[in-house]
């Protein structure tokens, strides 16, 4: 059973802020994330393990994740013990008017690879007081005055501030803190560059000489998904890319690698939840 403590939305759903707890979760209640949004993850309590790309991260309450709107993610449990987490979900559009040219507010969620710079560990998070905007962002909604929503605005540009500020001083240390395989690594950034093709597991095979049937159980235990499940979620985030841009749909479905519109609508669909000519 899931109870909202908070529930904050700004902007005609451009920033949404979920304070919640869970009692007795299971995998089932949770399924692969694909998101138009950047996502700021804030685990209270609870035994949770968080793949993110190619990464598998134990967490401990008190962590922090980073995640990009390219990043295929999700939760799973070791125990039933209550789950309390904060989200934080936004757009780019969102933030545009704090960027500057020489420090885009947003450069290390956009910048970097998928995958990494993901996990803040909870001894920093403490350290740089970080908790604090989730408290003021809910002490803001909660006065109900006139300008709470500006002050929570303004709290949030904070965190990102700060989270900058974090993340440009420890880059060293936020490479590679999960699970972590150099060969399924330079794989995923293949997959990555090659969405527009119709690629197959004997792609793989001939590519980078590993049996398809080792490299598929191996992708299978570090990413969460299989190939056709990696690829499809990737395939669809890049078509919402091209959408922005105004691409048109039958033009989105030549250069993501489907094989036929009919299979890209509904994939689109699927996941989205809307049909790509009603995608924005």
């Amino acid at each position: 059973m899931r109870v909202n403590l908070a529930s904050i939305e700004l902007a005609n759903g451009a920033f949404s802020y979920s304070h919640a707890v869970t009692h007795s979760p299971h995998d089932n209640q949770h399924q692969m994330y694909l998101l138009s949004c950047y996502e700021i993850y804030y685990l209270i309590s609870g035994s949770v393990v968080y793949q993110v790309e190619n990464q598998t991260y134990t967490l401990s309450p008190g962590d922090l994740l980073i995640i990009n709107n390219k990043e295929i993610h999700r939760p799973y449990f070791t125990s039933d013990t209550s789950y309390e987490r904060i989200l934080i979900f936004f757009t780019p559009e969102f933030c545009s008017h704090y960027n500057r040219d020489s420090s885009p507010i947003l450069q290390y969620f956009e910048r970097k690879k998928p995958g990494s710079f993901n996990l803040l560990p909870g001894k920093l998070v403490e350290q740089e007081q970080l908790a604090r905007y989730f408290t003021e962002i809910e002490e803001h909604h909660r006065s109900g005055q006139p300008m709470s929503s500006l002050e929570i605005e303004l709290t949030f540009i904070r965190l990102l501030i700060q989270l900058n500020r974090i993340i440009g001083s420890h880059l060293h240390t936020f490479a590679f803190e999960g699970d972590y395989d150099a060969k399924i690594e330079l794989i995923i950034a293949y997959l990555n560059d090659n969405l527009h093709r119709p690629l197959t597991l004997q792609d793989i095979e001939s590519n980078f000489f590993i049996s398809r049937y080792h490299f598929s159980h191996l992708f299978k235990r570090i990413t969460g998904y299989s190939f056709k499940q990696y690829m499809i979620h990737k395939r669809i985030a890049k078509a919402a890319e091209l959408l922005k841009l105004s691409v048109p749909p039958s033009e989105v479905c030549r250069r993501t690698g489907f094989e036929d519109y009919s299979n890209f609508y509904k994939a689109f669909k699927k996941i989205t939840g809307v049909s790509p000519a009603n995608y924005s």
